[in-house]
């Protein structure tokens, strides 16, 4: 299942920052990083005891989008990041903020995992992933970083969208090597929760019930259910109709299809079922959506 992880960054903000300085940003449940390329500062996370230290070299995840803030020092006061961004905008795709001291710089932004059967990644992360370029990762960690501070500092065409393919190798190489060091590999991916996952997916548009997947991968439909949410954190149905409704969302902002042909291909039985689950899940409905995704 490893082979297939995929994550699609979104590089938000290059920064360099002078101290003193400090900036915090919302809660947003969407999984975040950054990438201290130069410097140091402390970053504080809302609900995480203490705050952590970070030097160049540092990836750091967050991956349930918690509340959080860096600083150039400890007692330095923060403002909120949009304000900042607001009162001075980005030049060329940088953000210069804070005084005339020592100098840092990240970079700041955003990720999801695409492929829906891997959302347990996340949840088995810690609530906060630190990589350190002193803690045995520096095979992978130093070449890379120095592709992405070489490229954040070019004035390149396509600098930005470099940018972000290198920094989905970070978080991958991060994400895997938390994992490696947590010894967490072998309960995320349950060799018969696993299976289930890909019956799932590869058959999304079939009627599955909680009975015919355990009877697929030789289970009782009880310690399929208990397995299955201890490993995803949610039942089987409810992680089908997430992996449905992705699947759904997918073909939305890629592809032609009528909603009524796609109901049918990801395992509804009308447009208005779809319709109906697919508000449920993202908020909106699947022409709001499409529309908004061209």
């Amino acid at each position: 299942m490893l082979r297939s992880l995929r994550v699609s960054s979104t590089v938000f903000c290059r920064s360099e920052m002078r101290a003193p300085w400090g900036f915090a940003v919302k809660a947003h449940g969407r999984a975040a990083f950054h990438i201290l390329l130069e410097g140091e500062c402390w970053l504080d996370v809302d609900g995480v005891d203490p705050p952590f230290h970070l030097r160049a070299g540092d990836v750091v995840v967050l991956p349930r989008g918690p509340g959080h803030a860096l600083r150039s020092s400890r007692s330095h006061r923060v403002e909120w990041l949009d304000d900042i961004l607001e009162r001075t905008p980005p030049v060329f795709g940088q953000l210069a903020y804070g005084g005339t001291g020592v100098k840092t710089n990240l970079i700041c932004g955003a990720f999801t995992i695409e492929d829906q059967e891997l959302l347990p990644v996340l949840s088995a992360l810690p609530a906060v992933a630190v990589v350190r370029s002193q803690d045995g990762a520096t095979r992978w960690l130093h070449p890379l970083l120095e592709l992405v501070s070489t490229e954040a500092a070019s004035f390149e065409p396509g600098r930005d969208s470099v940018v972000a393919r290198l920094a989905d190798v970070l978080l991958l190489q991060t994400i895997r090597h938390t994992m490696q060091a947590d010894g967490d590999w072998p309960q995320l991916f349950d060799r018969q929760v696993g299976a289930t996952l890909r019956l799932m997916r590869e058959a999304p548009e079939r009627r599955w019930t909680v009975e015919q997947l355990a009877s697929a991968v030789s289970m009782s439909r009880t310690s399929l259910s208990d397995r299955f949410r201890s490993t995803t954190g949610m039942p089987p149905m409810q992680y089908l109709t997430r992996l449905r409704i992705a699947s759904a969302a997918r073909e939305l902002r890629t592809g032609r299809a009528s909603l009524a042909e796609i109901a049918v291909r990801v395992g509804y039985g009308s447009e208005y079922a779809l319709s109906k689950a697919f508000r449920r899940e993202k908020g909106v409905t699947p022409s709001a959506y499409r529309l908004s995704s061209r």
